[in-house]
C-alpha cells in the first residue's frame, strides 16, 4: 500500500508527528477550559463569553497574523508560539492547583492565546503547504485536518478521564508537556528556511488593504471566504455549549462531555482520509455547498435530540462535513491566491472562528430568553439559509481571474 503523496516528504512526516500530541494537549486544554467556566459560573451566557474571548481577537488580530506570516520565518513564529502555549498552560494550572483560579484569570488567559494564535495560524497554515510540492497540496491538507480532528477524537476522550480522575490542574500540565512534541519535531526539519515568509517590507495597513483589495476583486475566493463565515457565525458556536447538552439535556458528566466533543473528530477522521487519497478534486465549489447544508441540517437535528446515540451520530456527521467544507474552501483559496499573498488569504479565512465566538456570544444572550436547543436550532437555520444564498450571490458576479 502506497503512502499518501504528503506523507512521501519527510519534514511534512516530522511535523505530523509533532503536531500529534501537541494539538491532542490543545484539546485536553479546550476541556478543562470550558468545564472550569461550567463549574465556576453554571450559566450558559459564560460559556458564550468564553468562546467571544477565545476567538474574537482574530478580527483584529488575524489580518496582522497573516501581514507577520508574509513576511518572517514561519518555522520561527510556530516555534514561539509552542513556547507560549506551554507557559500559558503551566500559569492556568498554577491557578488551579493554589486555588485563586476566578473567571477573569481565565478570560485574560483566553484572551493572551487568541492573540498568539491569530500568527501562530496563519503561520502554521502556510508551512504545511510549503512542505509538500503544488500536486501534494490537497492530500497535505486533508492529512493535516485528519491530524487535527484525529485529537479532536483522542484529546477530548482522554481530557473527560483525566478530569474525572486525577483533576483539571494535572491536565493543564500535561497540556503543557504536549508542546515538547512539536518543539522536538520543528527542530529536527531539514529545512525550516522553506517554510519562510518572503513578503517586502511595508506599511502593514497597506499590506493588509492589498490583500483585501485582491480576494474581494477574486469572486471565487472572496466568495468562499463569506461562505466559511456564516458557517462559523451560525454553526461553529454550538460546540461552545456541549457542556450545556452534556449536563442538561443528556445527563453526562465530565465523560460523557467528552464523548460530546470527541464526535466531531470521528466524522472528520474519516472523510479526512478519503480525502487525502486525492491530489485533486473536481468541482469543489458544488461540493463546498453540499458539505455546508448537511452542515446545517445535523446540528439542526443535534439541537434538538434527547438521545445520546443519536447525539453522538449528528455530531459525527457535523465533523465530516465541517472537515470537508474546510478543506474544500482552503484547496480553492490555495488555487487561486498568488504565493506573496497566501499568508493574508489564510489569515483571513480564519477569522472565521472569531465568527464562531461572535456566534457563541449571540447564542449566549439568547439562551437567556430561550432554551438553549432552540437557540441552537434557530442558528442552524441560518447557516442553512446563508448557504443558499451565498452561492447564488457568487454565480451572478463576473468571476475575476
Amino acid at each position: 500500500m502506497r503512502l499518501p503523496p504528503a506523507l512521501r516528504h519527510r519534514d511534512f512526516r516530522l511535523f505530523t508527528i509533532g503536531y500529534l500530541p501537541s494539538e491532542t494537549g490543545e484539546y485536553i486544554h479546550f476541556i478543562v477550559q470550558n468545564w472550569l467556566v461550567w463549574e465556576l459560573t453554571q450559566s450558559a451566557f459564560y460559556l458564550g463569553l468564553i468562546g467571544f474571548f477565545e476567538f474574537a481577537p482574530r478580527f483584529i488580530f488575524g489580518p496582522i497574523g497573516g501581514v507577520i506570516a508574509d513576511r518572517m520565518d514561519r518555522h520561527r513564529l510556530v516555534t514561539l508560539s509552542c513556547v507560549f502555549n506551554l507557559i500559558q498552560s503551566l500559569v492556568f494550572a498554577f491557578l488551579v492547583f493554589s486555588g485563586w483560579l476566578q473567571f477573569w484569570h481565565i478570560v485574560g488567559l483566553v484572551i493572551f492565546m487568541a492573540i498568539v494564535s491569530s500568527v501562530r495560524t496563519a503561520a502554521q497554515q502556510v508551512m504545511v503547504v510549503s512542505l509538500v510540492p503544488q500536486e501534494s497540496v490537497v492530500s497535505a491538507l486533508a492529512l493535516h485536518s485528519a491530524t487535527h480532528n484525529l485529537t479532536k477524537v483522542v484529546g477530548p476522550s482522554i481530557g473527560g478521564v483525566l478530569l474525572t480522575f486525577i483533576g483539571a490542574g494535572y491536565c493543564l500540565i500535561i497540556h503543557a508537556l504536549t508542546q515538547v512534541f512539536m518543539l522536538v519535531a520543528l527542530f529536527l526539519m531539514r529545512a525550516p528556511a522553506a517554510a519562510s515568509g518572503s513578503a517586502a517590507k511595508g506599511n502593514w495597513l497597506r499590506d493588509i488593504a492589498e490583500g483585501v483589495a485582491y480576494f474581494r476583486q477574486n469572486r471565487r475566493i472572496w466568495f468562499t471566504i463569506l461562505t466559511t463565515y456564516s458557517n462559523g457565525f451560525f454553526g461553529i458556536s454550538y460546540a461552545q455549549f456541549l457542556p450545556y447538552f452534556a449536563q442538561e439535556v443528556l445527563r453526562a458528566g465530565p465523560s460523557g462531555y467528552g464523548l460530546l466533543v470527541s464526535a466531531p473528530g470521528v466524522g472528520a477522521v474519516l472523510i479526512s482520509f478519503f480525502l487525502s487519497t486525492h491530489g485533486r478534486l473536481t468541482g469543489m465549489r458544488r461540493l463546498l455547498f453540499g458539505a455546508s447544508m448537511i452542515y446545517a441540517a445535523s446540528i439542526f437535528f443535534f439541537a434538538l435530540s434527547p438521545f445520546m446515540v443519536l447525539s453522538l451520530f449528528l455530531l459525527t456527521v457535523i465533523g465530516a462535513m465541517q472537515m470537508s467544507y474546510r478543506v474544500l474552501a482552503r484547496a480553492i483559496i490555495q488555487e487561486e491566491c498568488p504565493p506573496h499573498l497566501l499568508g493574508r488569504a489564510m489569515s483571513l479565512f480564519f477569522i472565521d472562528r472569531g465568527f464562531g465566538s461572535l456566534g457563541a456570544l449571540c447564542l449566549g444572550a439568547a439562551a437567556a430568553l430561550v432554551p438553549v436547543p432552540i437557540a441552537v436550532a434557530g442558528s442552524a437555520v441560518g447557516c442553512g439559509l446563508f448557504a443558499l444564498i451565498v452561492p447564488r450571490r457568487s454565480t451572478s458576479e463576473k468571476t475575476v481571474l
